[in-house]
C-alpha cells in the first residue's frame, strides 16, 4: 500500500509539473493567466503532500501539509474564474476579491494551527513502520468552512461548465467542456470519500488534482484548448448575430448550427426539420420574414478534394438579419421624401419672398424717383409717407426671417425682464388699433382685471406672440372684428399663467389644411389669399417662442367664419422697484427734449448722415466720426458730448472695445452715456450689450420713437 501510496504522490507531482510547464508556454491570454496559476496551485499541494508522505520527522510532517494548504485554499478561486472566462460568463471582481481574502484568513489559520483549535480541534502524529510520521488531525471548525465552501466552489463549477461547455457549441467545443467539467467532477467524488472516513491514513488530494491536470492536459494537447485561433473561429460562430446551418453533402444530416440560427428556427429540433432544410437549401438565395423581422438566407458550397477531384463535402446556410436595412432603406426613403417636401417648400418660400420684399422696394423705389422728379411739397410729402409704409413693411419681413433662423439654429434664447403689463398692452392696443382701423375692423381687447400690473418674462417675445396673433387675425378679417382677450387661469406666490385668445370673424381654415397652420415655408389657399402680404412665418414663430417659455398653443377654426387661437404661458410676477425706468418713458411727439451735444460713430458714411439729420431735426447738435479710434481722440483732447451713439461693427476697433477703453479712462470722459447703434437687432443682443456696459440699446433702422426715448432719458424734456 505504501508503495501505491508513493507512486501516486510523486506521480502526479511529475504531471502536475509537466502541465504546469505545458500550460505556460501557450500563447497568453485571460483563459491561459487562470490555468496555469490552478495547475500551480495543484503542484503545490502535490508537493505538500510528496514532502508529508516522505516525512521523517513530526515536524517535517507539519511543514509539508501547511504547504500543501497554501494550494488547497487558492486552487478553486483560479479554477472559477478560468471555467468562467472559458464560458464567457463572467465573475464579478468583488466577489473574487472576497473570496481570495476569506482563503488568506483561513491559510493564516492553518499556518498558526498548532497554536489554536481552529481548523484543526487536535493535531497528533502516528510513527508509520519504515520511519514515516503521519498526521492525526481532528477537524476544527474552520476546516469544515473550508469543506464547505470547496463544496460550493466545485459545484458552481461544475454547474457552469455543464452549461457553458458541455451543452453549448460545435463537437469539439463540448469535448472540451466535457474535460473540463470531469477535472472538477472527478476530485469532488474523491474528496466526498475522503470527508466520509475512507481513508484514515492518506489524504486522496493529490490523485485528485493529478486527475484535473489530466484532464486539462487532454483538453489542451488533444482539442485545443488554449489554440486562440480555433477559440477565436468557434467563439465568432457561436457569438456572430447571424444564424449558420451547416448540413452532410446529401442535406439531410445538420453538422453543426449556432444558437441564432436555434431561435430563428426551433422546428430544426423536431420532425419538421428535414422540410425545414429542404426549403432553406432548395436555392442559392431565400428569404425569411419572422417576428417582424427580414431574414436573407445565402448558401454556400464546402468542397474538398478526393480522388483527384474536388467533391462537394458540405453546404453552408448563413442567415442575415436584413431588418436594419431595409429600415434603413424605408428611413431613406422617408428622408429623401421629407427633403424633396422642404426643398419644394422652401423654394415656393423664397418666390414667396421675393414677391413680399420686391412689392415694398417697387414702392420704395418707384416713390423716391418721384419725389425726386416733383418739386410740389405735398406731393413729396405723400411720397414720404408711402417710403416709411413699405420701409417698416420690409423691416418687419427682415426681422421674421432673422427670428425664424434663430429658431433653426437653436440660438434663440429667452432674455426675462420685470415690466409693465398694462403698458405693454396700451402699446399694443395703440399700434394694433390703428393696423385694424385702417382695415375698417375694430379691435376688441378684454384683460382681467386681476392680473398683476407688473410681470416678469421676455417681454419682447410676449408682445411678438401678441401682435402677430392680431396681426395675422387682421390680414385674414374682411369685415367684423379682431379681439383680444387675456385673464389669469392659475397663479402661485411666484409666477401666473397667462391664458390668452385672439379670436376673429375671418375666412377661417379649412379643416385639411389645419396641420399646415404651424409649418414652416407654408402657405395656404395661395391663390385666394395672394393680395395678402406677409412672410408665413408668423405663426411658427410664435409656436416656437410660446414653447421655449413652457407653454402651449392650439386653435379653433370654422371656415368662413373666423379663427381663435388660444396659448397658455407662464410668467412670473414682477415688481416695480425691479423695473429700469428706460422701460416707462412717455411717447410724446409735443414733448419738447433739451438740446445736447451728441456724437455719432458709424464707419458708414450713409449711416452717419442719417442719424446726424434726424437729430438735428429733434434740435441736436450732432457730429460725426468715422472710426472708433477718432471718438476717443476726441475725448482725450477735451471734446464732451452728451450723449455717444456708437456703432457695434467696426474695423480696427469694434464698438465693444471702444466703450472699454473709454470707461478705463475715468472721471468724466468714463462717465459719458454710450448707446450702442446697431443693425444686428436679433433678440438677445439688447441684453447681452447692456451686460458689456452699455447704457442703452437703438437699433438700425433708427425709429425715431426709440430715438426720442433715448434722448428723454438722458436729456431731459422741457418744464412747462
Amino acid at each position: 500500500m505504501d508503495l501505491m501510496y508513493a507512486i501516486i504522490n510523486m506521480g502526479g507531482m511529475y504531471i502536475c509539473f509537466a502541465c504546469c510547464m505545458i500550460v505556460a508556454v501557450q500563447r497568453p491570454s485571460y483563459g491561459q493567466k487562470y490555468l496555469l496559476m490552478t495547475n500551480v496551485c495543484a503542484f503545490i499541494i502535490t508537493v505538500g503532500d510528496a514532502l508529508e508522505f516522505f516525512a521523517k520527522t513530526q515536524e517535517a510532517a507539519l511543514v509539508a501539509t501547511k504547504m500543501a494548504y497554501v494550494g488547497k485554499m487558492h486552487i478553486m478561486l483560479f479554477a472559477l474564474l478560468f471555467v468562467t472566462g472559458f464560458t464567457q460568463v463572467g465573475m464579478n471582481k468583488k466577489i473574487a476579491w472576497a473570496l481570495e481574502l476569506y482563503n488568506t484568513i483561513l491559510l493564516a489559520a492553518v499556518m498558526t494551527c498548532e497554536n489554536h483549535s481552529l481548523f484543526y480541534a487536535s493535531i497528533s502524529y502516528k510513527l508509520l513502520p519504515g520511519g514515516r510520521y503521519i498526521l492525526e488531525l481532528e477537524k476544527g471548525i474552520l476546516f469544515y468552512a473550508w469543506a464547505a465552501e470547496m463544496l460550493v466552489g466545485i459545484c458552481g463549477y461544475c454547474f457552469i461548465a455543464l452549461k457553458g461547455g458541455v451543452l453549448k457549441g460545435s463537437k469539439e467545443s463540448k469535448l472540451r467542456g466535457t474535460l473540463i467539467f470531469m477535472a472538477a467532477l472527478l476530485p469532488i467524488v474523491l474528496l466526498l470519500i475522503y470527508m466520509a472516513g475512507f481513508f484514515p491514513d492518506f489524504d486522496p488530494t493529490t490523485l485528485a488534482t493529478t486527475i484535473m491536470s489530466v484532464c486539462f492536459l487532454v483538453a489542451i494537447k488533444r482539442y485545443g484548448l488554449l489554440d486562440a485561433v480555433q477559440l477565436a473561429q468557434e467563439r465568432v460562430l457561436e457569438d456572430t448575430k447571424d444564424g449558420l446551418i451547416i448540413v452532410d453533402d446529401k442535406q439531410d444530416k445538420i453538422l453543426y448550427m449556432n444558437p441564432v440560427a436555434m431561435t430563428l428556427l426551433p422546428q430544426l429540433k423536431d420532425d419538421r426539420k428535414d422540410e425545414v432544410i429542404e426549403k432553406l437549401f432548395s436555392r442559392q438565395e431565400n428569404v425569411l420574414d419572422q417576428n417582424d423581422r427580414h431574414y436573407e438566407i445565402r448558401i454556400s458550397k464546402v468542397t474538398g478534394r478526393a480522388h483527384g477531384r474536388e467533391n462537394v463535402q458540405a453546404y453552408i446556410a448563413w442567415i442575415f438579419d436584413m431588418t436594419f436595412i431595409n429600415q434603413y432603406t424605408s428611413e431613406m426613403i422617408k428622408l429623401k421624401e421629407a427633403s424633396e417636401q422642404a426643398s419644394i417648400a422652401k423654394t415656393n418660400f423664397l418666390a414667396h419672398v421675393s414677391h413680399e420684399i420686391r412689392t415694398p422696394m417697387n414702392a420704395i423705389v418707384g416713390y423716391s424717383n418721384m419725389a425726386l422728379r416733383t418739386q410740389d411739397t405735398k406731393d413729396v410729402n405723400y411720397y414720404l409717407r408711402n417710403i416709411k409704409e413699405a420701409s417698416n413693411t420690409l423691416l418687419d419681413l427682415i426681422n421674421e426671417i432673422l427670428d425664424i433662423s434663430k429658431i433653426e439654429s437653436g440660438k434663440m434664447e429667452l432674455v426675462d425682464v420685470n415690466y409693465s403689463f398694462e403698458n405693454m398692452i396700451h402699446e399694443i392696443s395703440s399700434m394694433m388699433g390703428a393696423q385694424a382701423g385702417k382695415a375698417g375692423l375694430a379691435l376688441i381687447i378684454e384683460i382681467e382685471p386681476d392680473i398683476p400690473k407688473w410681470l416678469c418674462g421676455d417681454r419682447v417675445k410676449i408682445q411678438e406672440i401678441l401682435t402677430n396673433l392680431i396681426s395675422n387675425g387682421i390680414k385674414y378679417t374682411k369685415a367684423g372684428s379682431v379681439s383680444l382677450r387675456i385673464h389669469m387661469r392659475e397663479r402661485t406666490e411666484e409666477h401666473v399663467m397667462l391664458h390668452i385668445e385672439v379670436e376673429d370673424t375671418g375666412i377661417g381654415i379649412e379643416r385639411k389644411n389645419f396641420p399646415l397652420v404651424f409649418g414652416k415655408f407654408e402657405q395656404f389657399d395661395n391663390k385666394k389669399n395672394y393680395q395678402i402680404e406677409g412672410s408665413g412665418l408668423g405663426l411658427s414663430i410664435v409656436k416656437s417662442f410660446v414653447e421655449m417659455m413652457g407653454g402651449h398653443i392650439t386653435f379653433e377654426s370654422e371656415y368662413g367664419r373666423g379663427t381663435k387661437f388660444m396659448a397658455d404661458i407662464w410668467q412670473g410676477i414682477g415688481h416695480r422697484e425691479k423695473t429700469d425706468d428706460k422701460d416707462i418713458v412717455p411717447d410724446d411727439e409735443n414733448i419738447q427734449i433739451q438740446p445736447g451735444r451728441i456724437l455719432v460713430v458709424d464707419d458708414n458714411d450713409l449711416n452717419c448722415d442719417v442719424a446726424k439729420g434726424i437729430l438735428c431735426c429733434l434740435g441736436m447738435q450732432a457730429e460725426a466720426v468715422r472710426s472708433a479710434r477718432e471718438c476717443i481722440t476726441l475725448l482725450e483732447e477735451g471734446q464732451r458730448y452728451d450723449i455717444i451713439f456708437m456703432d457695434h461693427m467696426m474695423p480696427e476697433m469694434d464698438g465693444v472695445e471702444a466703450l472699454h477703453e473709454i470707461r478705463s479712462k475715468g472721471g468724466e470722459i468714463a462717465a459719458t452715456p454710450i448707446v450702442l447703434l446697431t443693425a444686428n437687432a436679433v433678440s438677445g443682443v439688447k441684453e447681452q450689450m447692456i451686460e458689456e456696459g452699455f447704457d442703452d440699446f437703438l437699433s438700425k433702422p433708427i425709429d425715431i420713437s426709440e430715438l426720442r426715448g433715448v434722448l428723454i432719458r438722458y436729456l431731459g424734456v422741457y418744464q412747462s
